[in-house]
């Protein structure tokens, strides 16, 4: 029900492909916020409650969807839908990819194998360290693509007009300004990055630190911020529409997650604007955010490690200025909006060809 990236995705490439002879329609479930944003951005979308992973209303509706839309081909990307979608297609003859853009393990049961066997044409996931965890389950590597969510670099860019942020959250210019963008829930680690907060502000008192986000645990995180007793210099600016503002304002943006995850739209966005980065060394992250090269990487959960990550980075402007270079270089290379959409458009093309023929 959140907005986070992967919805986000979701949302770039029915808008990016449309430029290419697609004709994209969303379902969703009702009350999800991905829903109310297709709507407002003038997409196609249409509200289906699906309750669970086999739901024949679900499927009925989808099925319902596809015959009166005509549709060709169906990319379901969560597991509510993987099912329900899966069955969908295959009852009316359009082909099926399965989307994942999580890393953790998918089960090994007989249901597990149908979902990525029989029930889907081709699958794509957001790293290649989740494609290498699906094939170590047993999942066809031949039916599995790779393909990061790319960015907007014309959104995202170093040319990003600087100082509104720092004006509205009254910090100067000159005073260091540490961020996260990201979902408030455990696995992206907003409480890892507080903690790493608390930690620097005893040594720079006059740092400020920012989370940009919404979530299930933004409660928990209030909380941490008001008994830190430092509420003026750990400020939590919620869900925002502005993330390029935000980030061309940042000395350094931080991902310190607890968990493995797909390639990360929030530390690509950081390079494309060349902001320094600090991240956790965890799966898909680090094939983006390379310890070493477009970053500097700690171990997951570590906020003690991480508070020496951005005491290194802003005593070393050098290094800084280093990785931020290297990060917007990768971006450009192999991770922009247009590199993505070429390669769906491909996977897409080849699928229905393959029908067609």
């Amino acid at each position: 029900m959140n907005l986070g990236g992967q919805e986000l995705r979701v949302i770039a490439e029915m808008e990016g492909l449309a430029g290419r002879g697609y004709h994209s329609a969303l379902a969703a479930r009702p009350g999800s916020r991905i829903l109310d944003e297709a709507l407002g951005r003038g997409l196609e979308a249409y509200a289906v409650e699906m309750r669970a992973s086999f739901d024949p209303p679900a499927i009925t509706g989808i099925a319902r969807l596809i015959k009166r839309l005509g549709v060709r081909l169906v990319n379901a990307h969560g597991s509510k839908d993987g099912w329900s979608a899966g069955i969908a297609a295959r009852l009316t003859g359009a082909r099926i990819v399965r989307s994942r853009h999580v890393a953790n393990p998918i089960r090994r049961h007989f249901f597990g194998r149908l979902v990525y066997g029989p029930l889907c044409d081709a699958i794509v996931t957001t790293s290649e360290s989740i494609k290498q965890g699906m094939t170590e389950r047993g999942v066809d590597p031949a039916k599995i693509t790779s393909v990061p969510t790319g960015i907007d670099t014309k959104i995202f860019h170093p040319g990003v007009a600087r100082g509104a942020f720092r004006e509205e959250i009254g910090i100067g210019p000159d005073k260091p300004l540490i961020g996260m963008v990201s979902v408030m829930r455990g696995d992206k680690g907003p409480d890892v990055f507080i903690r790493a907060a608390c930690e620097i502000l005893e040594e720079i008192p006059d740092a400020t630190f920012a989370l940009a986000g919404d979530g299930w645990m933004r409660p928990k995180l209030e909380r941490m911020v008001a008994e830190s007793g430092h509420t003026e210099r750990i400020k939590l600016v919620g869900h925002r529409r502005d993330v390029p503002r935000i980030l061309a304002d940042l000395d350094i943006m931080v991902l310190p997650a607890k968990a493995p995850e797909g390639v990360p739209q929030a530390v690509l966005q950081a390079h494309a604007m060349k902001i320094p980065v600090i991240a956790s060394e965890l799966g898909g992250i680090s094939e983006v955010a390379i310890p070493g090269r477009t970053s500097v990487g700690v171990p997951p959960g570590d906020h003690r490690a991480v508070a020496d990550a951005i005491l290194g980075l802003l005593s070393d402007k050098a290094l800084a200025a280093r990785l931020a270079e290297e990060g917007c270089r990768l971006v450009a290379e192999r991770y922009s909006l247009g590199v993505m959409l070429d390669r769906m458009d491909a996977i897409y093309r080849g699928l229905l060809a393959r029908r067609a023929g």
